[in-house]
């Protein structure tokens, strides 16, 4: 009796031990392949036995399931990497220098320029079509290469036709999941952190220009303090998932980072300026422009002094690129821009924040122009510059009524 209750201990034992290590394998999170950056590839291979819309990596063919995602990430500027300002200046590169840009702009191999002459044939082609697919993601729409819809759906969440993607919202299991779907996806936390976007939003240190890589994004937000509180770039510009990727382009979201404060201080006009919402340089890139200016008013709006400054990274290339200048704002950081000896008929101080999401951009446009194009990266860059010249746009405007102080 004695020896049989232990064999049923035993056995009992062992399916603990079985289920704890089911248990333990269902929890395992794979992570992404180790070359998942490494010359991404989305071709799908003859082991899948899929039907054609499985393997069609085109966002239309995406958006005939996940219409929402489709929908969100069609306004974002993800779908727009493909863009004229970007491809204007591809002719006089080479296709191979402008797949050293498409790495980031269209980097699955798919994407890539095979010589010289499907990159002229790309660029003629999107003079024809403004988008690079169908905003109704209708899949009898004529087909673009997939390059044209520039970070696409592909791009982050398809390797070698296999699907990958964070875990599902109601479960959180990782590691396999089985799907009727494309053979169903692998879910795995590395799309809730950060560094899945380094690849192209942290430029490596032999791009450094004063010991800072270009764009530095990762770096910056690792020494934030949203990086010790575990605040990722997802929470902010993919909230509650949504493929939305609004930066400084986007006013609203800008606001949201910011927090202002206006007052005065004896014969002087002060703005604060607090990056309370931003978890990285404000702006984190060399291409935007803040100005922050303030005009002191007569009683009848007549202008009787005015300052400004500029919040931006300035870099040119002078022998070699060098940076002129970085006035940008850090996580946390206050700044006071303050309007000093007030005239004595001031009545009003006015603060403006305006914001050039392009401001290095155009200045590269009008330079290509000037220089001359052929005819067709001409026309793209002359779309572009006049797209740059609609993105600028008021941030902030606000008025101070100015007690005698004299």
């Amino acid at each position: 009796m004695k020896q049989s209750l232990n064999l049923k201990q035993l056995a009992w034992a062992l399916i603990s031990i079985i289920g704890g290590l089911m248990l333990m394998a269902a929890a395992f999170d794979p992570g992404l392949p180790g070359n998942y950056w490494e010359s991404p590839s989305a071709k799908v291979s003859s082991n899948h036995d899929w039907s054609a819309l499985e393997k069609d990596l085109r966002p239309e063919a995406c958006a005939q399931c996940h219409a929402a995602q489709f929908d969100v990430w069609k306004k974002s500027l993800h779908s727009k990497a493909y863009s004229p300002g970007l491809i204007g200046q591809f002719p006089d590169m080479g296709h191979a220098g402008a797949n050293d840009c498409l790495v980031c702009h269209a980097p699955l191999e798919q994407q890539l320029y095979s010589d010289r002459a499907s990159m002229d044939d790309s660029i003629l082609l999107s003079l024809k079509h403004r988008e690079g697919f169908d905003h109704e993601g209708n899949l009898d729409a004529e087909k673009l290469p997939l390059r044209h819809s520039g970070v696409s759906c592909a791009v982050c969440h398809v390797r070698n036709g296999d699907r990958f993607g964070p875990p599902p919202k109601a479960t959180g299991a990782v590691g396999k999941q089985n799907s009727p779907a494309h053979g169903g996806f692998t879910a795995t936390k590395d799309f809730e952190q950060s560094q899945f976007c380094a690849s192209c939003h942290q430029f490596p240190d032999y791009m450094a220009i004063n010991g800072k890589p270009l764009e530095n994004t990762i770096n910056e937000w690792k020494d934030s303090s949203f990086a010790q509180e575990g605040v990722t770039c997802q929470g902010c510009h993919m909230p509650d998932r949504k493929h939305e990727f609004r930066g400084i382009h986007d006013p609203e979201m800008v606001k949201k980072g910011l927090t202002f404060s206006l007052t005065q201080q004896n014969n002087s006009a002060n703005l604060s300026m607090t990056s309370t919402w931003i978890g990285h340089a404000f702006p984190t890139y060399v291409t935007p422009k803040v100005i922050v200016e303030a005009a002191a008013l007569s009683a009848n709006g007549s202008l009787l002094k005015h300052e400004q400054w500029e919040i931006v990274r300035e870099v040119a290339y002078q022998n070699g690129w060098q940076e002129l200048r970085d006035t940008r704002l850090m996580p946390g950081e206050t700044r006071d821009y303050l309007l000093k000896d007030l005239p004595e008929k001031s009545s009003i101080v006015r603060f403006r924040v305006r914001v050039i999401p392009d401001h290095f951009y155009k200045g590269i446009y009008q330079s290509l122009l000037a220089e001359g194009l052929n005819p067709a990266a001409s026309v793209h860059i002359q779309r572009a510059q006049k797209q740059a010249a609609k993105n600028d746009y008021l941030l902030y405007e606000q008025l101070i009524t100015i007690s005698n102080a004299h």
